[in-house]
């Protein structure tokens, strides 16, 4: 058994580090912010370069850094189309039922196409050692694997629409579409990660399904118990306020109640899942004889989100870029390589396809790219 292990190849483990500073960010945002605001949220395309910029170059692997080369005006123009079939969704049951059931069956007709676009800008326009990654992926296995999850995400606005009666039709669609987010995320993550490239080296992703699912279930529990302290503190806010407050309220009043309900859910619940989702997507997640791993926790990860919303309330938002510094170090520090290789054995010429920039833009504005 000795012989064995002697003979077996040492593995040597690298970490990510990162460099950035609040006060460094904190410039960059403020121009950042300034210049949005002046041009009308136009210049929101060259914020998202000079964000990932600064977030890549300051992460490094090895003694490397990461490099970002994506093109603002190539941004503009997806984030250009994304606002238009965000609005068509957003108002199109307002005109009427064909126009609504039109919007989103445009939505499932494009998504996947986007999404696919989206994966091969972000991981085209970044690199590493001089090596740019990819995304190898055809359109017919994009619309495969991500038109039933837009499919079962739109079903309840649809039979919502369809049906007369908002009774078990609607209880039954919701419920299977709630059973169905561990699934959904799942095939989301395994896309995006199996279909990775790094130079001519191709990523894989073991199946974690099982893995999600306990984690949504203790998740949903957190989530109810932060919701019931939220709604449970709104309640007592209101009372004290006397007649004149109204729970939940209608307009500014039910958003200001809305937002406290949230709270609790953001800084409870969102730790767990996040920490125990990132924990089984890098371990299923390997690059020949790479593997990955983090060693981000719930508690710690807890710690700095609760302190990051109480400085950002109490700043009235001027800590955040503080906060996104603070998250974005604790989360890139805490993940590991491990190979029985030298990293520089890794380094091998690209072999990429030029890539079209429309969907980095409409992933970002739909939510659909949950950076995990």
């Amino acid at each position: 058994m000795a012989g064995k292990d002697a003979d077996a190849p040492s593995m040597t483990t690298a970490r990510l580090v990162f460099t950035g500073r609040g006060g460094e960010y904190f410039r960059i945002w403020v121009v950042n912010l300034l210049l949005t605001v002046i041009t009308a949220g136009i210049y929101s395309a060259w914020t998202k370069v000079r964000k990932a910029k600064y977030f890549a170059q300051n992460t490094r692997l090895d003694g490397h850094v990461f490099g970002y080369h994506g093109n603002p005006k190539a941004i503009l123009r997806g984030r250009i189309i994304a606002l238009v079939l965000l609005g068509a969704y957003t108002w199109g049951f307002q005109f009427s039922r064909i126009a609504g059931l039109v919007t989103l069956a445009v939505l499932c007709a494009v998504g996947p196409w986007l999404f696919m676009r989206s994966q091969q800008f972000k991981l085209g326009n970044t690199s590493f050692r001089g090596l740019r990654f990819g995304f190898d992926a055809r359109v017919g296995e994009a619309y495969r694997i991500l038109l039933p999850i837009l499919v079962l995400w739109f079903a309840p606005a649809v039979v919502t629409t369809l049906t007369a009666d908002e009774g078990w039709q609607l209880g039954l669609v919701g419920l299977v579409t709630t059973l169905a987010i561990p699934w959904m995320h799942h095939r989301l993550k395994a896309y995006q990660h199996g279909r990775a490239m790094y130079g001519d080296r191709s990523f894989a992703f073991l199946g974690a399904r099982r893995k999600f699912y306990g984690v949504y279930l203790k998740g949903a529990g957190l989530v109810f118990l932060a919701g019931l302290l939220g709604t449970t503190v709104a309640f007592v806010i209101a009372w004290f306020r006397g007649p004149t407050s109204q729970f939940p309220g209608t307009g500014f009043e039910a958003a200001i109640y809305g937002g406290i309900i949230v709270l609790p859910v953001y800084v409870f619940a969102w730790p767990f899942l996040a920490a125990r989702l990132q924990q089984a997507v890098w371990t299923s997640t390997r690059l020949a004889d790479v593997r990955f791993r983090t060693e981000i926790r719930a508690r710690a990860l807890f710690r700095i989100v609760f302190k990051s919303v109480m400085l950002t309330l109490l700043t009235c938002g001027l800590y955040w870029p503080f906060a996104a510094v603070a998250l974005a170090r604790y989360r890139i520090e805490c993940v590991r390589v491990d190979s029985e290789l030298p990293l520089t054995a890794l380094a091998a010429d690209l072999h990429g396809r030029p890539v079209a920039a429309l969907g980095e833009g409409a992933a970002d504005t739909f939510g659909l790219d949950l950076g995990l």
